[in-house]
């Protein structure tokens, strides 16, 4: 199951030009209920899976309903349009991440994050441990999947480099989105693109043993993988929306990241189609990480954005404070 993350990163500028002038006069994607309940969408960044946990437990256990807001969600055709739909008002929120906030800020698109459910990098390079690959500088003299988006060698490069290899002397092989069966079928040494905490339980569930090479520990400033994303519209003209997600959705990352078996119940009966023999470990290794209080550090996307900045990935000057806002967060 791979993540069509870096979508993003090639999503035509067409897209953005008709957002835009949609926003014009867009619904916002919210609406009032008769006993004063407001209503919200959310746009998933890929079907349900246990990245969501904490979201599914808020609408499911009734924090959402408690906090003030019904919230529906809605599994995106084209993830990597999402951000591009709710700068246009055709919903109120959406999932993205750090990189992809970052990347529509300097092209313009009025989106920021405001909380954020995962507070640090899932992507990862994934070696078969069969091929002898212990550390990133054995990648020397090796293939590595990647799925052909921009940021896949300056990822791969940063990582090798720390450990003091050549990257230069790592191949690459684009196999698309098709990650996790290429490494499975020995088509390539290792994968960068995939999700520890998804795609590794996958692959050795096919009994693939792997290394995991995170990129946080490896050389790539750590970042917010999977945050809450809405308009500057709605943060400016609906605040106590924001605010009444963010409190219900705390509730939930807080629940889910405490009771991961009550946790992976809620995901398989939002998504029947996920393994019921792989999930519960999905679910085990995403629960701590799961951000109890949702909190953006605005620093740290400086940083990353400067990253970003130094390896080709962002081009353009972007507001970091627009890009992360945590004033909406709900108080300790």
């Amino acid at each position: 199951m791979t993540r069509p993350r870096a979508l993003a990163l090639i999503a035509p500028l067409l897209v953005l030009a008709l957002a835009l002038l949609s926003a014009c006069g867009g619904d916002d994607g919210t609406s009032g209920t008769t006993a004063g309940t407001q209503r919200a969408e959310v746009i998933l960044d890929w079907f349900p899976n246990a990245d969501h946990a904490g979201l599914l437990a808020a609408r499911e256990r009734g924090y959402f309903r408690e906090a003030g807001v019904e919230v529906t969600t809605t599994v995106p055709s084209d993830p990597a349009a999402a951000l591009t739909q709710v700068a246009a008002g055709r919903a109120p929120f959406a999932l993205s991440y750090e990189p992809e906030v970052l990347l529509a800020r300097a092209r313009g698109i009025p989106v920021r994050a405001v909380g954020a459910l995962v507070a640090q990098p899932l992507n990862a390079v994934i070696a078969r441990a069969d091929r002898g690959i212990r550390r990133p500088r054995d990648l020397e003299g090796r293939t590595v999947g990647i799925a052909g988006v921009p940021s896949d060698r300056p990822l791969l490069d940063a990582v090798v480099r720390a450990d003091g290899g050549d990257p230069a002397r790592v191949r690459t092989r684009t196999v698309g989105f098709t990650l996790a069966p290429a490494l499975t079928a020995g088509r390539v040494d290792a994968i960068i693109g995939a999700y520890w905490n998804i795609e590794v339980p996958e692959i050795e569930a096919r009994g693939v043993e792997t290394v995991v090479m995170r990129l946080e520990r490896h050389g790539v400033p750590t970042y917010d993988e999977l945050v809450l994303v809405t308009s500057d519209r709605v943060a400016r003209e609906r605040p106590e929306l924001v605010r009444a997600v963010l409190a219900g959705l705390a509730r939930g990352q807080s629940w889910a990241a405490g009771d991961a078996d009550g946790a992976a119940a809620l995901v398989a009966a939002a998504n029947p189609d996920l393994s019921r023999r792989v999930l519960p470990e999905q679910v085990r290794l995403t629960a701590p990480l799961l951000s109890r209080d949702l909190a953006l550090l605005p620093a740290r996307w400086r940083t990353y954005a400067d990253w970003m900045r130094r390896n080709g990935l962002l081009r353009g000057k972007v507001d970091v404070a627009r890009a992360a806002d945590p004033s909406f967060l709900p108080s300790p």
